[in-house]
């Protein structure tokens, strides 16, 4: 609401103004408005529980928020630009009531930002680009009101600087997208896992494979190598309280696969706190 009441300020002083830099302003506040409805929707999708389809849950889903907001500024982006271009050689008229109603959309836009930061990662695009509209905002209210008094070139230029600022913000946008579907995890996690697993007597670890499921979720397999003598059951049980630690604290769902350890091993490898016995020797 606040955001579509602020662009709607910015197009009502766009229009009637006659200034390009509020215009540029106007255009991406509409994609603001469009775009915060598209993050609801895929919020609401990823707060489904796992099912069939997606064993982990469907919290990736809220990526698909970012990714349209990403794409719809892309849009918007280029239309500002062809309308520039065409723009270049032609003169305009600015008045004093561009800036008037830009200064006026400042204010639900602060608001807006406040509480978008609120939210996190899952809505750090939209508080991005919202944070750009207050920028924008400032921009054009100098450069309309130095258009309006001076030249209608600030404006022109004031628009350009704006459009300039919105393809590096996509830009970056895009980068951090690419990096949350890229499976990377970082080094730490996949020490939590190695140290809890010693924490428990295993010191024989093969792979450590975690992938990262949304944000702070992480899931994956680890392969552990026990003594030949070691029960079912007890392998069982070193694993449970493994994995549930994992899960619990850590939000790490791991899947551990025991393999008995080879009598080589046994001879050269750590110990691991416990007895052979001379049969198994």
């Amino acid at each position: 609401m606040l955001s579509a009441f602020g662009g709607l300020l910015k197009v009502y002083g766009g229009v009637v103004g006659g200034s390009k830099s509020v215009f540029v302003d106007a255009l991406t506040s509409i994609a603001n408005t469009v775009s915060v409805l598209a993050i609801y929707k895929f919020f609401r999708e990823s707060l489904k529980p796992p099912d069939t389809d997606h064993s982990y849950g469907h919290a990736r889903y809220a990526l698909g928020g970012a990714i349209f907001t990403v794409s719809l500024y892309s849009f918007v982006a280029g239309v500002i630009a062809i309308d520039l271009y065409e723009s270049i050689a032609s003169r305009y008229v600015v008045t004093v009531s561009s800036s008037v109603y830009a200064a006026m959309a400042l204010i639900p836009y602060t608001l807006a930002i406040l509480f978008t930061r609120r939210f996190g990662s899952l809505s750090i695009l939209y508080a991005r680009f919202t944070s750009i509209e207050f920028i924008e905002s400032g921009v054009a209210i100098a450069t309309s009101f130095m258009g309006a008094t001076i030249s209608y070139m600030i404006d022109f230029a004031g628009a350009v600087a704006l459009t300039s600022y919105l393809f590096v913000e996509i830009a970056k946008s895009l980068k951090e997208i690419i990096y949350a579907v890229s499976d990377h995890t970082p080094r730490d996690v996949i020490e939590i896992v190695r140290s809890t697993l010693l924490r428990y007597g295993i010191s024989d670890v093969g792979e450590i494979r975690i992938r990262r499921v949304f944000e702070d979720s992480f899931h994956g397999d680890a392969t552990i190598r026990l003594p030949p003598e070691t029960t079912i059951d007890k392998a069982h049980e070193i694993v449970d309280k493994v994995e549930n630690e994992l899960r619990e604290k850590h939000n790490i769902d791991i899947v551990i696969h025991v393999e008995p350890k080879k009598l080589e091993t046994l001879e050269k490898g750590p110990k691991l706190g416990y007895t052979q016995s001379s049969d198994s020797q």
